[in-house]
This record gives structure tokens, C-alpha cells and sequence, in this order.
């Protein structure tokens, strides 16, 4: 048996569920008419203008050095590099080993291998948004 056709996301700017094509790399929320970019983000240089705003995965590559205000990431963040921002995804975060955070998490859970490390933040683990389908 195959992959469904669609797959269901949360907004990141309304929190607002949608069920959109599983093919779809962008889709504008039908909750509050703004934009949404689907695809996973692999940053893999140093920098990153403005904000990371994703229904996928963000993730931050070995040699990466990311410094931003928001990190948003519907399926989870991924740190292998150097992360220094607030971060709040409806998933996981995951700190690889020789990864660096600096900043507030909010997820639904948070795994640190040996090796990474975490700076100045405040943790909050929390279940996923209960947000009804509209």
C-alpha cells in the first residue's frame, strides 16, 4: 500500500490544521490567507537573512553557523552546526553530537547526544497543539 495523497500540517503563522497534497511544496492557509513554504531547510553556509519558517524540517548542517531570531519548524529542528536563535517547533528538536544551541526551545521533545551543547536557554516540553481542524 502506498503513501497517503495528503499529509496534515499546522500553520506556523495562525496554528490553524490543513490538510494539504503531499506533492504541494508551498500552499497559502486557507485559516488566515498567508503563505507557507513546506519543504524541509538544510542550511548548510554561515548566515541565514531573517527568520527560518517551515512546515517541514529545518535542519542546520556540521559546518553551519546559523544565527537568527526565530526558528519555526513544524516537523522538527535538526542541529548539527551552530544554532543560536529561539526555536519552537510541533516536533522534535535533536542535538547532534558536536551540535551547539544558544537560545529558548519550545517542542515536544528534546534529544541531546553526548557531545552537543545547549547555552542560556529555557526548555519547554509541550504535546502537540490541539488546534481543531478547520
Amino acid at each position: 500500500m502506498g503513501r497517503p495523497a495528503t499529509r496534515d500540517v499546522v500553520c506556523y503563522h495562525c496554528r490553524g490544521r490543513i490538510e494539504v497534497p503531499r506533492s504541494a511544496r508551498t500552499v497559502t492557509c486557507p485559516c488566515c490567507f498567508k503563505g507557507l513554504l513546506l519543504d524541509d531547510l538544510v542550511v548548510s553556509t554561515s548566515g541565514w537573512p531573517g527568520k527560518l519558517e517551515t512546515c517541514g524540517v529545518v535542519r542546520i548542517n556540521k559546518r553551519a553557523r546559523t544565527v537568527t531570531r526565530f526558528v519555526q519548524a513544524g516537523d522538527g529542528v535538526e542541529v548539527q552546526g551552530v544554532l543560536e536563535a529561539k526555536v519552537c517547533t510541533s516536533g522534535g528538536v535533536v542535538v547532534r553530537r558536536g551540535g551547539h544551541v544558544k537560545g529558548d526551545i519550545v517542542a515536544t521533545s528534546i534529544t541531546v547526544e553526548p557531545g552537543a551543547t545547549l547555552e542560556g536557554l529555557s526548555l519547554c516540553i509541550r504535546p502537540l497543539p490541539s488546534a481543531s481542524r478547520q
